[in-house]
């Protein structure tokens, strides 16, 4: 059995208790019967820490990964220079239900800066300007007119199916539930999105940085407005990612990722030496205190994750890899 440090059941209130079953670690009785989380290793896509990791639920904010990452590949297939000007309408404050940086109609702002401002201060104005410009150039690619937000949302959601997000139903590129379906996905299935998020390099300058400053254009001239990233947990070791999220249905969410430096091995295959690499990933959904949590799954996973490799890597049912939970 695979048990809590002092240290660690301190933090969590003595509420964590983790079985460790065929080298994945159970999470039973720790966390409020509301809260959902999971952690993976990215590169064997291997369960060490779940409870109610299928369980549909509101993520929030964290939806805004799938936001960045639809932009990030539409400005890659498209050639769109991400420091193209996109402007805030009022249409797009009324979707947003939210705006914490301020900007006002006939702001401009780079699609550079929507980016940062979507991951690292969460602003819902910005991830609705930047779907609107990016939905917008899709529909007149497309020879068509229509409604920008709901194409862009309609990208969300295949970016979803094709990384097998089976669970995930997205309805508006903030995550606020405001719109007239409710959106939902699971710790799982943010998952599935966050594997796919860590694989693209662009992504991660968007999501490492504890500050940052961005350019508004009001009225032609610049405003400078100073971005804090809502992840409590960045540089807390090697984390250097992803998003966090909270909204009164949503409660507490947040992802993070942490890459351990490489070990040398030897390849099953050709016997040669080989460098494997570590990382893990860890979501935490509905949580009162996402962070803590967030942090104890984490190293949790990393417990269950250095077992598993020391007993061999075992696979005892398909269940405990990603690709078929």
């Amino acid at each position: 059995m695979l048990r809590l440090t002092p240290a660690l059941t301190a933090r969590v209130s003595g509420l964590l208790r983790l079985l460790l079953l065929s080298g994945m670690c159970l999470v039973t009785g720790a966390l409020s019967a509301q809260t959902s989380v999971i952690a993976v290793d990215v590169y064997n896509k291997k369960i060490h820490v779940e409870s109610g990791g299928n369980t549909k639920r509101p993520v929030g904010g964290l939806a805004k990964v799938a936001t960045a990452l639809v932009a990030l590949d539409w400005s890659d297939v498209t050639k769109v220079p991400l420091n193209t000007l996109a402007t805030v309408s009022p249409t797009d404050l009324q979707i947003a239900g939210s705006n914490s940086l301020g900007l006002a109609p006939g702001d401009q702002i780079t699609l550079r800066d929507l980016i940062y401002a979507a991951m690292m201060s969460s602003d819902n104005v910005a991830a609705t300007t930047l779907a609107a410009f990016v939905g917008n150039d899709i529909n007149a690619r497309r020879g068509r007119g229509g409604d920008a937000i709901g194409t862009f949302v309609g990208e969300m959601n295949k970016l979803a199916a094709r990384e097998g997000m089976k669970k995930t139903r997205f309805t508006n590129p903030h995550g606020f539930e405001n719109s007239r379906n409710t959106p939902f996905s699971t710790a799982a299935d943010m998952a599935r999105l966050s594997m796919y998020a860590i694989s693209r390099a662009p992504f991660r300058f968007y999501t490492n940085q504890r500050s940052r400053n961005i350019t508004v254009l009001r009225g032609g001239a610049p405003i400078t407005v100073p971005l804090q990233n809502t992840n409590a947990l960045l540089r807390r070791g090697n984390i250097d990612g992803i998003k966090t999220g909270n909204t009164p249905m949503s409660g507490g969410c947040v992802i993070v990722t942490e890459e351990r430096p490489g070990t040398v091995g030897k390849d099953p295959t050709s016997g040669a030496n080989v460098v494997f690499r570590h990382r893990m990933v860890a979501v935490v959904l509905g949580s009162a205190d996402p962070f803590t949590e967030g942090l104890a799954v984490l190293q949790q996973g990393w417990g269950g994750y250095d077992q598993w490799l020391q007993s061999g890597r075992p696979v005892h049912d398909a269940k405990e890899l990603l690709g078929t939970f």
